[in-house]
């Protein structure tokens, strides 16, 4: 059986660190999420050929098979999309490389579910798909699905705005071929959406839930990718200790630890630095005097100056904060960004090599309707933004003043 992993979407609402890497790319505690998923297919007997469909930034994932994956013991092939296709046509695009059964992983699913046991429950039910299934809280963001008492999928709505249900699909599904032969080739389809329900129509797909024990992330956004290192950190901490400092870290002495926290090879963190719970200190990062880390998510090779605080924020590769930076609310830095000493950034996304030097980032900018002020020429904001915050976009702004969508997303350019 060939198991595709469907690595070529663009993750877009992880930016910006997936600005600079394809999302399957992203790494949890240090490992990129293809890693997580090659381990977990190496175990899995019935699967002997991986393929993976590729896209955007191809050659980043090529180049990690290629050098991190060079003893794998199954054979990898890789098949590129010539364009954006979405699930479908993605699947489409490998048709001629499948069997008449293959399992279907999404690149972006963080997950410790057995394969195995997908295949297994294909194996029993006459369906042609069989979709992983697992529940949460949030189900409105997924495609919900509606099972019967004989495991058949009854209902299925992609992201439904009153969801019956918090049964969601999981993004691994087992396949029979024969689905492809309606779907048109080198077209965006979504398999969700224009192939599943279909199906389900026709009563041809099947539904396995997950264990309840089976952890499970989507990693579509900042606040997943939180959510995946939170759970790693709690399974590492049941099997090794509150805290895990890998063989190459320097720690001074006198340094607070408050678990659970995972500080990587080449890491260096000096004295007086306090470290808080659910923090990941990538390879290579060093952490400088006094400063403070909590919920914070350190990729690698990054530089926090003494007095530093961050908290629930990302930062991404070769970061370089300065001394008494402070970054909070869920801020995302992209790679090689460069924040100068004694700014503030509250809740904002720094593109990657983006340099910061003159301003404050404010918390989730919200307009006032009392500090609306309709006569407001458009040179200055034509959105009425209290003054005080204006200037303070302007001035890395270019004097271009900011768009509702800059506004909404807490773009820094």
């Amino acid at each position: 059986m060939k198991a595709v992993i469907l690595a070529g979407g663009f993750g877009t609402r992880l930016r910006p660190i997936s600005s600079t890497r394809p999302k399957p790319m992203v790494p949890v505690l240090g490992k990129p999420n293809l890693g997580y998923i090659l381990e977990a297919l190496q175990k899995v007997d019935e699967v002997d050929e991986i393929i993976l469909s590729v896209h955007y930034m191809r050659g980043e994932i090529r180049e990690f098979i290629e050098t991190e994956m060079v003893d794998y013991p199954k054979d990898i092939r890789f098949v590129n999309d010539p364009m954006p296709l979405e699930t479908g046509g993605a699947l489409k695009n490998v048709e001629e490389f499948v069997s008449d059964e293959f399992l279907v992983i999404y690149g972006d699913v963080f997950t410790n579910f057995d394969y195995g046991e997908l295949i297994k429950a294909h194996r029993e039910n006459d369906g042609l798909v069989t979709v992983a299934l697992t529940k949460v809280y949030d189900p409105e963001k997924y495609g919900v699905v509606e099972l019967s008492e004989d495991g058949k999928v009854v209902g299925f709505e992609e992201k439904p705005h009153r969801p019956k249900t918090n049964l969601i699909d999981a993004g691994i599904y087992v396949v029979n071929k024969e689905i492809l032969k309606d779907v048109p080739k080198n077209r965006e389809v979504y398999f969700e959406r224009e192939i599943l329900p279909k199906y389900v129509g026709q009563g041809l797909v099947y539904g396995h839930l997950m264990p309840r024990e089976t952890y499970w992330v989507d990693l579509g956004t900042p606040e997943d990718l939180f959510y995946a290192h939170q759970i790693a950190l709690d399974e590492i901490t049941k099997q090794n200790g509150y805290y895990t400092i890998k063989e190459g870290a320097e720690v001074a002495e006198d340094v607070e630890i408050q678990g659970p926290v995972y500080i990587d090879s080449g890491a260096r963190v000096k004295p007086g630095a306090k470290i808080k719970a659910y923090t990941y200190i990538g390879p290579n990062t060093i952490v400088e005097k006094k400063a403070y880390l909590k919920r914070s998510i350190l990729i690698g090779s990054d530089i926090v100056k003494d007095r530093a605080e961050i908290k629930d924020s990302i930062l991404g590769e070769g970061v370089i904060v300065g001394k008494n930076v402070i970054i909070k609310e869920n801020a995302v830095l992209g790679d090689y960004a460069k924040i100068h000493d004694n700014l503030v950034i509250y809740g904002a996304k720094v593109l990657p090599w983006k340099k910061v030097e003159e301003y404050e980032a404010w918390i989730k900018l919200k307009l006032d309707p009392t500090k609306v002020r309709p006569e407001l020429t458009p040179d200055r904001c034509p959105l009425g933004l209290p003054e005080c915050i204006y200037k303070k976009f302007k001035a890395i702004a270019g004097e271009k003043p900011p768009c509702d969508e800059c506004i909404e997303n807490q773009w820094l350019f």
